[in-house]
């Protein structure tokens, strides 16, 4: 009995050696695909005619490299819309990095730019981050669904409809309250000081905010091409104020000896390009977003109008207001007057961002202020 049992041990340690050596000669497949890959989320909104990104998928442990590519593409009613993502246009790419600081004109950015022929939406091949570009601003808004194909060394697999992308309209001029919002106020005339007591309170801030009572504007894009902006100043009679003789004129920085001397205007964003006239200010500029990049104060254009172009109304301070209601001069509650003449310069803060190639004409009302 003992010798039986000492056989039947053997024999047990003999199956495992074997084993052993069985599993460490045993050569592993040349990869993992796993069945799970997926994003992170499983929606990507983008906006017409702008760059976004959406995650890179979530590999689970599979074996890189790997590819990746979209299969089809299905709209919201199920139909295989192929064709809409497969159709190639001209968009504006970089060819060499952007320098805010040296790339200033239009013709240094210029020289760093190309178009290539691109889909509206890629795929990257290694990560499978969604890329859009401004060719989006062609494919119709609405609901799409996308099956990717997922490659590796170990096998190629099919994530049926593994992320659904919503396509919608933007703001093409973003002003307030995207970019921030119109400020009205006053400088001690042929300063940079703010008014302060004498001119109300809070540094003479007329109205900062949203829904400035003060401000009535319009933006029009009246054409695709080229890349034009055009601003236009008037009173609250529609009178236009004179750019060239400097009734729209930029406004100092404070401080003593400030660098830079004038807050950032649009002639910052655009010295080459830009022109004065006696209706307006336009400019070219050379790609989109607009502003590229900000200067300082995000997206806003700070100017003035000399005190020897415009009367200002005297008034008691808005503490809020709602969209859609404006000063109305001397019948509104707030009406005291009409400021001494040569006291004040008048302040205005525009925020300003193009999203959307075009030429764009922005019209400004100032309702608290008449030509002179």
């Amino acid at each position: 009995m003992k010798q039986f049992k000492k056989i039947i041990a053997a024999a047990v340690l003999l199956l495992i050696i074997s084993s052993v050596v069985l599993v460490s000669c045993t050569k592993y497949g040349d990869g993992f695909l796993s069945p799970t890959v997926q994003y992170a989320v499983n929606e990507f909104t983008i906006t017409r005619g702008r760059v976004a990104t959406s995650y890179s998928l979530i590999t689970d442990g599979s074996s890189v490299p790997m590819h990746v590519k979209w299969v089809h593409i299905y709209n919201d009613a199920g139909n295989i819309v192929d064709t809409l993502f497969s159709k190639k246009y001209v968009v504006p790419i970089w060819t060499a990095a952007y320098n805010p600081v040296t790339d200033v004109t239009y013709a240094t950015i210029m020289a760093k730019r190309s178009v290539a022929e691109m889909t509206p939406i890629t795929v990257n091949e290694s990560n499978g981050t969604i890329e859009a570009n401004s060719a989006t601003i062609f494919l119709p808004v609405g609901g799409y669904t996308m099956d990717l194909e997922v490659s590796n060394a170990a096998g190629t697999q099919i994530m049926p409809k593994i992320m659904k992308v919503i396509i919608n309209d933007g703001i093409a001029l973003e002003t307030s309250p995207e970019q921030g919002a119109f400020s009205t106020s006053l400088l001690i005339a042929g300063s940079a000081s703010g008014a302060g007591a004498l001119g109300g309170a809070n540094g003479g801030t007329l109205f900062n905010g949203v829904n400035n009572p003060y401000i009535s504007y319009s933006v029009t894009r009246y054409a695709d091409t080229p890349n034009i902006f055009v601003l236009k100043v008037a009173d609250r009679n529609g009178v236009l104020y004179n750019p060239k003789l400097g009734e729209i004129a930029k406004r100092p920085n404070t401080g003593l000896n400030p660098n830079p001397p004038f807050l950032q205007n649009l002639q910052d964003y655009a010295p080459d390009t830009f022109t004065a006239t006696d209706t307006e200010i336009s400019l070219k500029f050379p790609l989109v977003p607009f502003p590229i990049a900000s200067l300082g104060n995000g997206f806003n254009m700070y100017y003035r109008i000399p005190t020897a172009f415009t009367a200002i109304d005297s008034t008691t301070a808005w503490t809020s207001n709602t969209a859609g209601n404006f000063y109305k001069g001397t019948t509104d509650t707030h009406y005291k007057g009409v400021y001494t003449a040569g006291r004040f310069d008048y302040s205005l803060r525009i925020p300003m961002r193009i999203q959307v190639p075009g030429a764009y004409l922005m019209s400004i009302k100032i309702l608290n202020n008449t030509h002179k």
